[in-house]
């Protein structure tokens, strides 16, 4: 799946952000006193716009390394300080509207560090240890619990099914992660009904259909089904037909090739018990 959603919104946007000018000091306040440190100021500012802009410049920018040195567990640190601000707003918030607009950005913000947790990214090769992984689970079951408040469509719920797939794959859960990638594919193909594309894996697919059937058979193929693998492989090539077309769907199947190959790179087939 894709690596971030974006929030959308003027007081939300991180190009529009009112508070812009706040972010050499928040930079300064991060390099010198840590994440923590920088929760911890965000924190005390009493206007409750300037709580959520804050904690939303400093968890985008933070999780993009811009200009910055940081590790996985900075990220984790602001990203969860962020979800919870947006997320306790929106249970105080009185007016439906903004309670579900700060429901919303908790949303987002879930997903995007679940995503940024994930093993998968070709420019990330910081190490995931399990507290990571348990992180990005936690973020991926949000994600489903709020977009079902929110009634999004079943794209919004691949993506999410996805993401919880990702993080059992990663804490060697294989049997959920399975079963996680089976409700992502099950979503893509109700989109795929709506918007009368192809239903299973192929060139003329979705993105939602073949990455969700690359994970779904890498998972079971990791769980030792070797029938798997040949399908694996199908979706592999969906992707790199897409490619070689040079088309709009170039850049999304150039995304789910790179995903594939570094997670047979990365996780190793082997079933926890726990």
């Amino acid at each position: 799946m894709v690596r971030r959603n974006r929030i959308q919104g003027a007081s939300m946007n991180i190009q529009q952000n009112p508070f812009e000018d706040r972010w050499p000091l928040l930079k300064e306040m991060f390099e010198t006193g840590g994440a923590q440190a920088l929760v911890t100021f965000i924190s005390a500012r009493e206007d409750l716009l300037e709580r959520r802009a804050l904690f939303l410049m400093a968890s985008q920018r933070i999780s993009q390394g811009q200009d910055l040195s940081r590790g996985l567990d900075d990220v984790v640190t602001i990203s969860r300080a962020a979800i919870d601000e947006f997320y306790e707003q929106s249970v105080s918030e009185a007016d439906e509207e903004q309670t579900l607009l700060r429901l919303q950005g908790a949303n987002i913000l879930s997903y995007n560090l679940s995503a940024d947790l994930a093993p998968c990214w070709p420019d990330d090769e910081e190490v995931r240890e399990t507290r990571h992984f348990e992180e990005g689970l936690r973020c991926a079951d949000d994600c489903l619990r709020w977009r079902e408040q929110l009634q999004k469509g079943a794209v919004a719920f691949s993506m999410a099914w996805w993401a919880q797939g990702v993080h059992h794959a990663g804490l060697g859960r294989w049997n959920r992660a399975c079963e996680a990638f089976q409700s992502a594919l099950d979503a893509a193909i109700d989109d795929a009904r709506e918007n009368g594309t192809p239903e299973t894996v192929g060139p003329e697919a979705s993105f939602t259909i073949n990455i969700s059937s690359g994970w779904l058979e890498f998972a079971r193929w990791r769980s030792g089904d070797s029938s798997s693998y040949d399908r694996f492989l199908e979706a592999m090539g969906a992707f790199s037909k897409q490619i070689d077309r040079d088309d709009e769907g170039r850049d999304e199947a150039l995304v789910g090739v790179q995903q594939l190959q570094i997670a047979a790179q990365r996780l190793p087939g082997q079933e926890q018990t726990s």
